[in-house]
């Protein structure tokens, strides 16, 4: 009996000691493990979308940014498509485009942002992806071969001439919810945003496994106390939050 005792206290005091020492490790790396030292971070890709494409594509929404009214709203909408239209991009509307409240922007290049941007479209095309390059972007112009806009025809996702028929732009848009409108594309976004900002691997892990539980929870993000780890950085604490929003829309 006596035996029995000791090796039952034995066997409680080593799970504890365990149990403080993952706690402490965990503390000091960012690291994931737990008790018996496995580890428990959650892959955030092998989370189950609860939608089929035909609901994703109700859900997407669409901004058309041009100064011209070419661009076939009204039939985009009798389609069930989730679109809206703006004549120009304006100091207080663009905040709206760089959070990634849109999922698909098409934007023309030349009288949209002239009050904000000395090159026009380009300019916020070109801010736009530096601030979030998984931000999905149709180009949307008649200047289609003038050599001087090259730039903001190989920045964009696709290209649509215009004019241009509503069944070749429906299919263009489609195939771009098909292909791209996928969270797997969002987090290798985030992930080699991270790794190009020298972000440890633990660290991504890390973030990963407290979106999913986020997800799980489905409660709201706190990022200001999950992305601690940014420091000073605001650029990147400004790109994870627009990228990590636009993946917990594929959830909710």
């Amino acid at each position: 009996m006596h035996e029995i005792i000791i090796g039952l206290v034995i066997a409680v005091g080593g799970s504890l000691l365990n149990f403080l020492s993952s706690k402490i490790y965990n503390a000091i790396t960012g690291s994931s493990k737990n008790f018996i030292w496995g580890d428990k971070s959650k892959d955030l890709k092998k989370i189950k979308i609860p939608m089929n494409i035909e609901e994703i594509k109700k859900r997407v929404r669409i901004v058309v940014v041009d100064d011209e009214d070419s661009f076939p709203v009204k039939l985009f909408k009798s389609e069930g498509y989730s679109i809206d239209k703006w004549n120009k991009v304006t100091d207080v509307t663009y905040g709206k485009l760089e959070s990634g409240f849109y999922d698909i922007i098409v934007l023309d290049i030349k009288g949209v942002a002239k009050d904000i941007s000395s090159d026009d479209g380009l300019g916020v095309l070109e801010s736009i992806k530096e601030k979030n390059p998984a931000q999905i972007i149709i180009a949307y112009s008649q200047y289609t071969y003038d050599l001087s806009k090259a730039h903001f025809w190989e920045l964009a996702d696709e290209k649509i001439a215009k004019p241009s028929d509503f069944l070749k732009m429906k299919r263009i848009i489609d195939i771009l919810i098909n292909t791209k409108f996928k969270p797997e594309r969002y987090i290798d976004s985030l992930h080699q945003i991270l790794l190009t900002n020298h972000v440890s691997e633990k660290q991504i892990k890390l973030l990963d496994s407290k979106i999913v539980n986020i997800i799980e929870k489905n409660e709201d993000p706190n990022w200001a106390r999950i992305l601690k780890f940014t420091d000073d950085n605001t650029k990147l604490f400004a790109q994870i939050i627009t990228i990590g929003n636009t993946i917990l829309k594929f959830f909710k």
